[in-house]
């Protein structure tokens, strides 16, 4: 298991994609600020959208890490190396993990970049009670991007081991981002009186990005923040257990 993470380390860091995305990073972030006239509180909470765009990175690069291997056929000399097939499977996700918090905190920083230059405050007690609060809603949604990137990685993970196509996972990690919970509340809509059953669907889990320093999310996601933490973990685990299940009967 060391060995196996030490190699997918060392890709990591030597993938250029790797240091790209921090860049990209920067740079959507950027542009979620500086076309606004006026950049609201909600914005800077969000981290100038720091959520989403790490979520789309990590969408894309999850799918590519294994895709790229199985189409240089590089996967064959790894597993053959490896005395088991779930220890490549699981270093690759904790590599991934890893990866995505670094992200989170890249993210983080360039938050109070830019910030610092685009926003001018005054120092004031009140100004200061204000940046507090903005500070606190800023890691809850951190928090909850953290979350739900351990459940879009496991079944992006799942996904390619599936169909081993990376256009195939993209693209349905991103419906499931962008529509998802919009599918869900229309879905508890339709079935109001089962509506506590079908607020535990996957898609609803998205929910958690936005809802731990927003309670008002709570009418659409029928979820408190405990069950869309539990929500969350509960599908990672699934995730987990059935992507190693296709992982280890995969044919190369």
């Amino acid at each position: 298991m060391k060995t196996n993470l030490s190699h997918e380390f060392y890709k990591m860091i030597h993938q250029r994609s790797s240091w790209v995305a921090v860049i990209v990073l920067f740079g959507l972030m950027l542009y979620s600020a500086t076309p606004t006239a006026y950049i609201t509180k909600n914005l800077i909470s969000q981290g100038f959208g720091t959520g989403q765009w790490v979520i789309i990175i990590m969408i894309t690069l999850s799918a590519n890490f294994i895709a790229m291997e199985l189409k240089n056929n590089t996967m064959t000399t790894l597993l053959y190396k490896s005395p088991n097939r779930w220890g490549v499977f699981v270093a690759k996700l904790i590599v991934l993990i890893v990866y995505s918090i670094v992200l989170l905190i890249a993210g983080f920083i360039f938050t109070l970049i830019i910030k610092a230059v685009l926003v001018n405050s005054h120092f004031t007690w009140q100004s200061i009670y204000h940046q507090h609060t903005l500070f606190n809603s800023l890691l809850l949604n951190l928090l909850g991007v953290g979350i739900y990137l351990l459940f879009i990685i496991t079944l992006s993970m799942l996904l390619i081991s599936l169909f081993k196509s990376s256009a195939v996972v993209i693209v349905i990690g991103l419906f499931i981002g962008f529509l998802g919970a919009n599918i869900s509340a229309l879905i508890m809509q339709t079935f109001p009186g089962i509506k506590s059953i079908i607020a535990w669907n996957p898609l609803n889990m998205i929910n958690i990005i936005t809802q731990l320093s927003n309670s008002r999310v709570i009418q659409s996601s029928a979820l408190t923040n405990n069950e869309l933490i539990i929500g969350n973990l509960i599908y990672v685990v699934v995730f987990l257990l059935i992507g190693i299940l296709v992982f280890r009967k995969i044919s190369l």
